[in-house]
């Protein structure tokens, strides 16, 4: 059994389902390096214009397994989250939109990688959880970057040094998730949200998601690399058949 699925419910989106459902999907070496994999084919597939990550059967996923950590060195730990990191920068660096579809737990490294997503949509009794100083370990998967981005650095604060388990609402409530549904509806409403953004202007958005992602700064680099990416913009086939349907009151084809 793959401990990875890929597929396509509509046209233009992937979806990347984590496959361990005997261990809540937590990350091995194995469903690492599988991940890292369906997201790069992703990433070069030029159908695919949106990417959603889910937990198969139940659950997004508990995190890393703790079995598989057992007799590591210093050297083979760091090995180890040097691989996790190319699961993050992929996901940094994307240039198409990534949804979180989460149901029952995301924990953890699971808490991370929903973290890294454009938009997290979260089920109503789904658990998004930061346990690490519970078991010795400090926060990875990039969450001293991504948390503080999405609640900002005192709530973030708060969060992992308490080691905080947040429960639906608690968790939609303090922006840990953009969208709360029923339990059961995570993945039906992510795959709502991709079908809307595979209509947007891929190169636009693009730099636009880039350009977020070296928030925060300083306003004289912004409007610099604002000028650079309109100017972009501007000359390129996408202004050109957005303004062509403005004028024609008609939605915009960016497919081509």
């Amino acid at each position: 059994m793959p401990v990875v699925t890929i597929d396509a419910p509509v046209d233009g989106v992937a979806r990347i389902g984590l496959n361990r459902p005997e261990k809540r999907n937590a990350i091995n070496p194995e469903l690492r390096h599988a991940l890292i994999d369906a997201f790069t084919a992703a990433r070069d597939d030029p159908d695919v214009r949106a990417i959603i990550i889910a937990g198969n059967e139940g659950h997004f996923c508990a995190g890393g397994d703790i079995d598989s950590m057992a007799g590591v060195t210093v050297q083979s730990a760091r090995a180890r989250m040097k691989s996790n990191h190319l699961m993050v920068r992929l996901m940094a660096e994307s240039e198409k939109p990534i949804i979180a579809a989460v149901e029952g737990f995301a924990v953890g490294a699971g808490a991370g990688i929903a973290m890294m997503a454009d938009t997290v949509v979260m089920a109503e009794t789904a658990t998004i959880g930061f346990p690490f100083f519970r078991i010795g370990l400090v926060p990875d998967y990039a969450l001293l970057y991504s948390l503080p981005r999405r609640v900002g650095v005192a709530k973030a604060r708060q969060i992992l040094l308490y080691a905080r388990m947040l429960k639906g609402a608690d968790a939609y409530h303090a922006g840990l998730a953009d969208e709360m549904v029923g339990d059961g509806d995570a993945e039906d409403r992510a795959l709502e949200l991709a079908i809307e953004l595979t209509a947007m202007p891929p190169q636009a958005f693009a730099i636009a998601r880039r350009q977020l992602g070296l928030f925060p700064t300083d306003l004289d680099a912004a409007l610099e690399m604002e000028a650079m990416a309109q100017a972009a913009c501007m000359t390129s086939s996408e202004f050109a058949e957005g303004a062509a349907a403005f004028k024609e009151k008609r939605k915009p084809d960016f497919r081509g």
